[in-house]
C-alpha cells in the first residue's frame, strides 16, 4: 500500500463509489432514490422584538436541518445593548419551545468555545446535554480552546 496526491483519474474511480449499499442507506443523511441528500444549506432566521424598540433584541437562526435524523443545529446572538439582562435565556425558551411544537425536530444541537461561560451555563441551567468535546478547536486571541457540543431531545424539553 502507498500514498500519493489524487488525480483526475482517481476523481473518476471516487465518483463511482457513489453507488450506495445497504450500509450506505443506513446512515444519518438522508437518501432519496438511492442519491444521498445534502442537508439544507439554508438558516432560519428569528428576530426578537420588543414593544417600542426599532431594533431587534436577538436573533435566533437554525440551520443544517436534518429531516431524516429530525435534528438541527442552532446559535443565537443578543444585541450588545440588551446583553446580560436574562435575554438569551428568554430567546432561547421562546425559540425553542416554537420549534418543538411547530416542527417535526426531534433534536436541537449547538457548539460553543469553553470561554463562553454564560452559554454553557444557559446551556446546563435549561436541561441541554454536553454531546462531547472537540479539543482546542476553538483559536481566540492565539490560544486554543476547548469546542463544547451540546444538545436536548423534544423528549427532554420541559417548555417554560
Amino acid at each position: 500500500m502507498w500514498i500519493e496526491r489524487a488525480t483526475s483519474e482517481h476523481q473518476n474511480a471516487f465518483n463511482d463509489w457513489g453507488k450506495f449499499d445497504r450500509l450506505e442507506t443506513k446512515t444519518c443523511r438522508p437518501i432519496s432514490d438511492g442519491k444521498r441528500i445534502t442537508i439544507s444549506d439554508k438558516a432560519i432566521i428569528f428576530a426578537f422584538l420588543m414593544d417600542g424598540l426599532e431594533e431587534p433584541v436577538g436573533r435566533f437562526r437554525y440551520f443544517d436541518i436534518n429531516p431524516r435524523n429530525r435534528s438541527a443545529e442552532f446559535g443565537y446572538t443578543i444585541n450588545p445593548k440588551w446583553r446580560n439582562q436574562g435575554m438569551g435565556t428568554k430567546i432561547l425558551i421562546i425559540a425553542i419551545n416554537y420549534l418543538l411544537a411547530t416542527t417535526e425536530l426531534n433534536k436541537l444541537y449547538c457548539q460553543t468555545a469553553a470561554f463562553n461561560i454564560a452559554l454553557v451555563k444557559l446551556l446546563d441551567k435549561l436541561g441541554f446535554h454536553r454531546d462531547g468535546i472537540l479539543r482546542e478547536h476553538h483559536e481566540l486571541d492565539g490560544k486554543l480552546w476547548d469546542d463544547y457540543i451540546y444538545s436536548i431531545l423534544q423528549s427532554e424539553w420541559k417548555p417554560s
